[in-house]
């Protein structure tokens, strides 16, 4: 198989017909620093949100199990996605975090002080641009 040049340095990269996955080493010493996963292997990461922001969503996991039985689990997954998109902080994606709050009180209408309280909080402030203020805005009514 031909060798291609990468633009990191003039180090060749080999590939093989049957390979899978990306990691490819070749020269020198690798140095590595977490896991490498390719292929068919799978890696799973325990995800716990900072304590702030679980004390700030607390409210909305209390109404979720408040609501009724058939919409506990749908609304609890949203959430949990909720708390993993704004532990990014700045980094998280607004068009996300809105989708979400408007998904879960459209599941549990009971949740929307909670929600639109849980975003007056300093840890989730930040992450509410215009989009999820737009949603806040229109599910206060």
């Amino acid at each position: 198989m031909p060798e291609r040049t990468t633009d990191k340095g003039n180090m060749p990269e080999r590939t093989t017909a049957n390979q899978s996955g990306g990691v490819n080493f070749f020269g020198g010493k690798p140095d590595i620093k977490g896991d490498v996963v390719g292929g068919d292997q799978t890696k799973t990461i325990n995800f716990a949100p900072p304590p702030e922001l679980d004390n700030a969503l607390r409210p909305v996991a209390e109404a979720i199990r408040s609501a009724p039985s058939e919409k506990q689990a749908e609304a609890e997954a949203k959430l949990d996605e909720l708390k993993r998109e704004a532990a990014k902080g700045e980094d998280a994606d607004d068009g996300v975090v809105a989708r979400l709050v408007d998904g879960l009180v459209s599941l549990v209408p009971g949740a929307v002080s909670a929600v639109v309280a849980a975003f007056g909080s300093p840890i989730l402030s930040g992450v509410a641009g215009s989009a999820t203020k737009f949603v806040l805005d229109k599910i206060q009514g």
